[in-house]
């Protein structure tokens, strides 16, 4: 059954096999009992079978202002040539796993001065519903551990140890599930997208097809900050920000 299990993965969210997958496919167990190979229903990620296996099995890692130097990055690179659009900026996390990536923008944009409407995409339920919530367990880690000392009034701490996001003035964020592989056709464009630490447990074919989809989503002089081992198909044409950021790259 476990070809099944892997080909529907693969077919649905483009996810590679990898020890990482197979670990959370054998922590699954109970989704899996009495599964067959023979009973396995088609792969369709609204099927209630295949919806709770993609919530068991996606990867939800992540932490407020992870790789902090790619985001000081953004905001000084980035930023500037952003002022006087005369509208929010609008700000994607894609793959937003448990959303901290995307109150993580919320912040930054705000304290550059921004209005901004920040979006976050995933596939994964669970993680979406925490997202919303905008509160961090207390853990451990410390969930404010890579928080810089200027950005600690928009996560207050609460009675347990862990926070709250609490946005800037007109910073508005929401949360939308979606499958990376096929994402919506937007109504508006993004000035500046982020996706990182999810490539990498997808297939090449599927990497490029995400990769694409964003492409087409981001703005012209837009920002698209990938993973440190992620890189954009050449026939895309996006040029990098900075020889000192190579993960920061710029449609022209």
């Amino acid at each position: 059954m476990q070809l099944g299990l892997l080909d529907g993965l693969a077919r649905l969210a483009g996810l590679a096999p990898s020890e990482v997958l197979l670990g959370r496919l054998r922590r699954a167990a109970l989704l899996l009992s009495g599964m067959t190979e023979a009973r396995l229903p088609p792969a369709d990620p609204e099927d209630p079978f295949w919806a709770a296996l993609l919530d068991a099995v996606t990867v939800q890692e992540t932490r407020l202002f992870r790789a902090a130097s790619q985001l000081e990055a953004l905001a000084a690179l980035v930023f500037p040539g952003l002022r006087g659009l005369g509208r929010p900026l609008r700000l994607l996390s894609a793959g937003c796993a448990t959303g901290e990536e995307g109150w993580t923008l919320a912040a930054l944009a705000g304290k550059a001065g921004f209005a901004a409407a920040v979006t976050g995409i995933d596939l994964c339920r669970p993680a979406l519903a925490r997202a919303a919530t905008g509160r961090f367990p207390p853990g451990p880690p410390d969930p404010l551990r890579d928080v810089p000392t200027a950005y600690l009034r928009h996560f207050p701490r609460l009675p347990d140890g862990g926070a709250r996001a609490q946005p800037p003035a007109g910073v508005t964020v929401s949360w939308s599930r979606q499958n990376l592989c096929e994402l919506a056709e937007p109504e508006e464009s993004f000035d500046i997208i982020l996706c990182r630490n999810v490539l990498i447990y997808l297939t090449a074919p599927a990497r490029a097809a995400v990769v694409e989809g964003l492409f087409a989503r981001l703005a012209p002089g837009g920002a698209l900050l990938l993973g440190a081992t992620d890189a954009p198909p050449p026939s895309l044409g996006l040029v990098l920000w900075s020889e000192t950021q190579p993960s920061l790259w710029r449609r022209a």
